[in-house]
């Protein structure tokens, strides 16, 4: 059989070259896993080293290219939501118990890209950062902590995705379009919970916010939901924000504070959700 249409993982097992990017990123993947293995650990403690990791690596407009609706574990290029799905299956896969192969990273990695862990088609990609919260959260993925510090909400309609279709490989396809219209019908009153914007910097949530959480930046965009998503890694001066940027083009840590950045950039952000992977 062609080796460019099967991918030997550890283990002896055999997966589809769709599901890994290339020998490369699945062997660099498995080495941060076994640097920061800690079985039994909490992922979430693990999230701002792997973070840290990835400053510097390409912007990459994944989702835009994805045709087929796959999450490939590739360390060469993110894009917003593939950066956090991938830091945090590493995050997960390293505070796995049991043994874990590129293969079990990868079925990690799906649980968290696709609506309740089953990857069936670009329509079940989680986009947005509202469903990708709900969705993560119900099934144990992720902690909210957004409600323990405010009982505020936005009520929107998210349809951004259908709206710029042109965007999107996977919806020239006149089917996939339908079936990811129809999963936004669902999103028509989507209540969205946020801290207020300047609450970023308040002390007592300092004081509870830990290295690797996960920031939602909030656009007040009608369409979507998310102007960044990052994680908070801790320094000197505070905590300091990690994304995947695409005006930079780059995985980048923002040099100043969180609190600073949200500050600078207020006219792009009403809010915020914070989340802990779990």
């Amino acid at each position: 059989m062609a080796a460019a249409a099967l991918l030997l993982v550890a283990g002896g097992s055999v997966a589809s070259a769709q599901k890994f990017h290339c020998e490369k990123d699945t062997a660099e993947s498995m080495t941060i896993v076994r640097e920061l293995l800690n079985p039994g650990g909490k992922p979430g403690e693990i999230c701002g080293e792997i973070a840290i990791k990835m400053v510097g690596r390409p912007y990459s407009p994944i989702t835009e290219q994805d045709a087929l609706g796959e999450a490939q574990i590739r360390l060469d290029g993110f894009d917003a939501m593939t950066f956090i799905n991938m830091v945090a299956a590493l995050a997960k896969g390293a505070a796995h118990p049991g043994y874990l192969r590129p293969v079990d990273l990868q079925e990690i990695l799906e649980s968290l890209t696709f609506r309740r862990g089953v990857p069936a088609g670009f329509p079940s990609r989680m986009v947005y950062g509202a469903d990708w919260a709900l969705d993560n959260r119900a099934r144990g993925n992720v902690k909210e902590l957004t409600e323990d510090y405010s009982d505020r909400f936005k009520t929107k309609s998210l349809d951004w995705v259908s709206r710029h279709r042109d965007n999107f490989a996977a919806l020239k396809d006149s089917a996939t379009y339908e079936k990811q219209k129809i999963v936004e019908m669902g999103y028509r009153t989507f209540k969205i919970p946020h801290i207020k914007r300047e609450a970023v910097g308040y002390s007592d949530i300092a004081e509870d916010m830990k290295h690797g959480d996960i920031v939602m930046l909030l656009s007040p965009d009608s369409q979507m939901d998310i102007y960044q998503i990052g994680f908070v890694v801790k320094r000197p001066d505070g905590f300091h924000f990690v994304h995947a940027s695409r005006d930079a083009g780059k995985v980048v840590e923002e040099p100043e504070t969180l609190s600073r950045y949200v500050k600078r950039n207020a006219k792009y952000i009403y809010g915020w959700r914070w989340l802990r992977i779990q």
